[in-house]
């Protein structure tokens, strides 16, 4: 099928500073088209018949937030997704309403994550389509405060010491990864110039190390984000 000719991926994002970025970028680069929606301030789509997968991005909200119209329809969105095996890729606050979405608790985790942290797998992601071409541990960038239990049914793919619940597989083709795959150096700065509370939790001996990992931690990164998206959009519908 030609390119023009498939349906795009929808992309709920939080805010303006937490793009879908290198995600988007690489299915653009495949010829793939994406429809992005700046779910606090637009319309989210009632349906999914009009795309081929769905992406969730990060944002400071809670998952529990349900008065604020545009989480609870989200969760009503994944919900359809979740009984129609649909694909759909959560990453931070899109994992932790993905899991909700499917039954999980949203609770305060151990620890901040805030950072370049170590990645363990486990024996099932193995042979999971989109994570068992990953040889040895991975350093992925964390942004957050809250974590989930593990919905009934899921797989977990990879944990951290503190935070275990990581990556979990729903159904064939939907994912939930609680760390960030999609930045680079530019938006890990904004995010630091912006988010008080995360910026103050850090302090500055915490920014300068984080900020001097990041060069060597996001080529990694990257190259796993890449062949993580080209695996996932194989199962795009």
């Amino acid at each position: 099928m030609l390119a023009s000719m498939k349906k795009p991926v929808l992309i709920l994002q939080q805010l303006s500073i937490e793009p879908a970025a290198l995600l988007a970028d690489i299915m653009h680069e495949q010829g793939h088209k994406t429809v992005a929606v700046l779910a606090k301030d637009e319309p989210v789509p009632d349906r999914l018949d009009d795309y081929a997968g769905m992406i969730v991005m990060g944002g400071p909200m809670s998952a529990n937030d349900m008065h604020l119209d545009f989480i609870a329809t989200e969760l009503k969105l994944l919900e359809k997704a979740i009984e129609g095996d649909f694909p759909v890729l959560g990453i931070c606050l899109g994992s932790q309403l993905l899991a909700k979405a499917a039954g999980a608790e949203i609770h305060a985790a151990a620890e901040r994550e805030l950072g370049w942290y170590r990645l363990t797998l486990t024996e099932s992601a193995a042979d999971d389509p989109l994570f068992s071409g990953i040889s040895g541990d991975l350093d992925v960038f964390q942004w957050h405060g809250e974590t989930f239990t593990l919905p009934e049914g899921a797989t977990l793919l990879a944990t951290c010491e503190n935070v275990p619940h990581q990556t979990f597989r729903l159904g064939s083709c939907q994912y939930g990864l609680q760390f960030h795959v999609e930045v680079d150096e530019p938006i890990i700065r904004d995010w630091v110039n912006v988010c008080d509370s995360e910026r103050e939790h850090l302090g500055e001996v915490g920014i300068k190390q984080m900020l001097a990992e990041t060069p060597e931690c996001v080529v990694q990164a990257h190259a796993f984000c890449r062949e993580m998206t080209l695996a996932w959009m194989r199962l795009l519908r």
